[in-house]
């Protein structure tokens, strides 16, 4: 299809029949509707055109003396010519037409042809190029901008990430050895909130902006599974001791070992256990490892606040933009989950969440037990 194709260009039409004087005059009725027509009188004639031309509409006859219809739509099909077929045919029948729908076709044109009924066909099919090609415009003009928005929070992200280290780097070390009152303290503890904050938004987005580009890339290790769960546990022991929360783990592993990108399935297990935290207080996460075929599975339960319904069905989705605080007033930037979701399915593996308002929420990991249990078909480009 020709990807500049304007919506007041002319439609380009190739018309096969070996009846010539059929041809020529069916050619003259559309080439005065404004298309653009070309004719062969067989199918070795209307390939060597297709080589070297390319047609929004193919017309063709069915029964030709040395290629016929079939093989005509046979060769547009085995070619990946884009173009769409009609077929003109005096002997319908529903073989015919099954196997004409099999190769691509997209209309039937019945012969003898009604002059009004045949240009009211070429005008549908006409209508659906155009429409094809404006949706590849369409495509095209979303690619670019979404091009330009990673590239965008790629540069500004990386300008951000210096100076935000930096005013967290400096909040600190005044907290430490400043000579400071209670308000002073106080304020500087909100600096140092908000640059963290906003030093973790910035992480989220060049994560989001690598994974939409397709540069991150998996580093495959062999990694414990279960040691890998308890270095994310030890992470946040003292975020729910402060919160007054007891974390339990549970493996029934009898082989641990797994092959995955360690350093992305520990941020997803970060993301996951800390959120549980986030929204628990004076309740229990617990933390499960089973195996289940060839797949390790590590669920993270929590007797936290829960999420609604109208919000889990967003969760993961990154246009949702889903912020919610914690029981604390603990704010987070709403794209955790969604970079959670991508490095999962980088995997081949799967996520998903269970929740009940006021009762808790339960997430749940599957990942295979080796990179060679990928299917590379499945991975998002």
């Amino acid at each position: 299809m020709k990807e500049h194709q304007k919506q007041d260009d002319p439609i380009h039409i190739l018309l096969v029949d070996d009846e010539e004087k059929l041809c020529i005059r069916l050619a003259r009725i559309l080439a005065k509707d404004g298309y653009e027509i070309d004719t062969a009188f067989n199918g070795n004639d209307a390939i060597k055109l297709i080589d070297t031309k390319q047609y929004d509409i193919i017309l063709t006859d069915l029964n030709m003396p040395d290629k016929n219809g079939f093989e005509l739509m046979e060769y547009a099909r085995d070619h990946n010519i884009d173009s769409l077929i009609l077929v003109l045919t005096g002997y319908a029948s529903v073989d015919a037409a099954i196997q004409s729908i099999k190769l691509g076709a997209y209309d039937f044109i019945q012969k003898p042809i009604d002059v009004e009924t045949f240009k009211l066909t070429i005008r549908r099919a006409a209508d659906t190029v155009r429409l094809k090609q404006e949706n590849l415009r369409n495509l095209q003009e979303l690619k670019k901008l979404n091009e330009l928005k990673n590239e965008f929070i790629s540069v500004v992200s990386h300008d951000l990430r210096s100076p935000l280290a930096t005013i967290g780097a400096y909040v600190n070390y005044l907290m430490k050895k400043g000579d400071l009152n209670e308000r002073q303290h106080r304020y500087l503890g909100i600096i140092r909130d908000i640059s963290d904050n906003l030093y973790s938004l910035v992480n989220e987005l060049l994560d989001i902006s690598k994974i939409e580009s397709g540069v991150i890339q998996l580093n495959y290790e062999e990694t414990d599974i279960n040691e890998l769960v308890q270095i994310s546990i030890n992470n946040f022991k003292i975020l729910a001791q402060d919160k007054n929360n007891k974390i339990i783990y549970q493996s029934n592993l009898e082989d641990s070992t797994i092959t995955i990108d360690r350093i992305k399935i520990l941020q997803v297990l970060n993301n996951i256990i800390s959120n549980a935290i986030k929204f628990t207080e004076n309740g229990t996460i617990t933390i499960h490892t089973s195996s289940t075929g060839n797949r390790i599975q590590v669920s993270i339960d929590d007797t936290g606040t829960g999420i609604d319904d109208e919000d889990i069905k967003d969760i993961f989705d990154e246009f949702s933009y889903l912020q919610r605080n914690g029981t604390r007033g603990e704010s987070g930037s709403g794209l955790g989950m969604v970079i959670c979701k991508r490095f999962i399915e980088l995997h081949n593996g799967e996520i998903d969440v269970e929740s009940k308002p006021g009762e808790g929420s339960r997430f749940i990991v599957t990942l295979p037990l080796s990179s060679e249990d990928n299917d590379e078909s499945l991975k998002p480009n």
